[in-house]
């Protein structure tokens, strides 16, 4: 099956990112790498800032796809919709991480927007789910919750960097107590049983 056009653009500026910093790549350059006329570019996105959003969603929605699928399911235990939007999350940003290690971008800069973009991604993908989840949970008194949308923001915010050491490095070990820690306020602010958010406390850096 022929490869669409704007796949060829998304491997393209994924091959010259490989080599170079995002800010010295062209459209030109991406049509050139693509085998296409830089009108088709434009057909697509409407500038380089939109194709790198675009690339970083096709990276790692797999990563995020199912995890939100499962979660909208309200037929299921609101802490087990919790669990899954909070390891899905925390899995994204794993191969977030892995991704990069192979990668042979040297650029701080540049890393740093892809982890923006990133982040961007998770948030415009899971915040709407997690709110529901939290609404939900709060309606029925499992847990509190006043202002579901802005906490779903922040545990999201939270647990989307908790990964990230492209800046300061970080052990496993102190990740782990980052989200022990974590996982101990959201219990005491939201009013959630003791134990219920054990699994992040057993997340490692693996």
């Amino acid at each position: 099956m022929k490869q669409n056009k704007k796949d060829l653009i998304l491997d393209a500026m994924q091959t010259l990112m490989n080599d170079r910093d995002i800010q010295l790549i062209t459209v030109d350059e991406i049509a050139r790498e693509a085998g296409i006329g830089k009108g088709s570019i434009y057909y697509y996105f409407s500038s380089k800032s939109d194709i790198l959003t675009a690339l970083v969603e096709r990276s790692y929605s797999a990563a995020i796809d199912e995890g939100r699928r499962l979660a909208e399911d309200d037929q299921m235990d609101v802490f087990t919709r919790l669990e899954i939007l909070f390891k899905t999350c925390l899995s994204a940003s794993k191969e977030l991480k892995r991704k990069e290690n192979q990668s042979s971008l040297l650029q701080l800069q540049q890393s740093a927007l892809i982890h923006q973009e990133f982040l961007s991604f998770l948030l415009r993908s899971l915040q709407p789910i997690l709110s529901n989840v939290l609404a939900q949970g709060d309606a029925s008194g499992q847990l509190i919750c006043p202002d579901p949308q802005s906490t779903a923001r922040i545990v999201l915010s939270v647990l989307g960097v908790a990964l990230d050491n492209h800046l300061a490095p970080t052990s496993p070990e102190e990740i782990q107590n980052l989200l022990g820690t974590f996982a101990w306020i959201q219990e005491k602010s939201m009013d959630i049983p003791a134990g219920k958010l054990d699994f992040l406390k057993e997340t490692s850096d693996n």
